[in-house]
C-alpha cells in the first residue's frame, strides 16, 4: 500500500473535524466582539431607542430601560446557548461514538461554554464602558445547560423513534 493510501483517512478525518470546529470558532469571535465598546449598553441603547420608535412610537424611559435590560440579557442567554449547540457539534464530530448523544460531548460543550464566558466577563474588566459581572456568566451558562437539555431530548427522541420505526 502506498503512503497516500494509509494518510487518506486520517487526512480526511482532520478535514472533518476542522470543518466542524469552523462555526464554533466564528461564534466564539462573534462573541468576542460582542465584549467591546461597540456593543456597551450606550451604543446598543441609541440603536434599540431607533428601533422601538419606529415600530411602536416614543415610549417612557422607564419602559426603555425595562426592555434594554431584557433585550441585553436575552442576547447573553441566546449567544452562548447557541455557542453550547455548536460546541456540542464540533465535539461530537472530534470524539465520534456510536451513540447520537453523550454526557461527554455535552460536558465538554459546557465547559467551553464557561471557559468562554468568564474570559469574556474577564475581558470586560479591562474595557472602560463595560461592567464584568458573575451573574452575566450564569446567565450565560444557563443558556448552555438550556440548549444541552433540548439537544439531549431530541436526540434522544429523534433515536427512540427510529428504534420503534425499526423493530418488527
Amino acid at each position: 500500500m502506498s503512503s497516500s493510501a494509509l494518510a487518506k483517512p486520517s487526512s480526511t478525518l482532520f478535514r472533518q473535524v476542522f470543518l466542524a470546529w469552523i462555526p464554533t470558532a466564528l461564534w466564539l469571535a462573534m462573541i468576542g466582539s460582542f465584549s467591546t465598546d461597540a456593543f456597551s449598553s450606550v451604543h446598543t441603547g441609541t440603536i434599540l431607542m431607533k428601533i422601538i420608535h419606529a415600530v411602536y412610537g416614543p415610549i417612557s424611559q422607564q419602559a426603555f430601560i425595562l426592555v434594554h435590560a431584557y433585550v441585553r440579557k436575552a442576547a447573553h442567554f441566546t449567544a452562548y446557548g447557541m455557542l453550547s449547540c455548536l460546541a456540542f457539534y464540533s465535539w461530537r464530530t472530534s470524539l465520534p461514538g456510536r451513540l447520537r448523544w453523550t454526557f461527554k460531548w455535552s460536558g465538554l460543550a459546557l465547559a467551553l461554554t464557561l471557559l468562554t464566558a468568564c474570559l469574556d466577563e474577564f475581558h470586560q474588566s479591562f474595557v472602560p464602558s463595560r461592567t464584568a459581572s458573575p451573574h452575566d456568566v450564569l446567565l450565560d451558562m444557563m443558556g448552555a445547560m438550556f440548549a444541552q437539555i433540548l439537544i439531549a431530548s431530541f436526540t434522544d427522541q429523534q433515536s427512540a423513534v427510529s428504534t420503534q420505526h425499526s423493530a418488527p
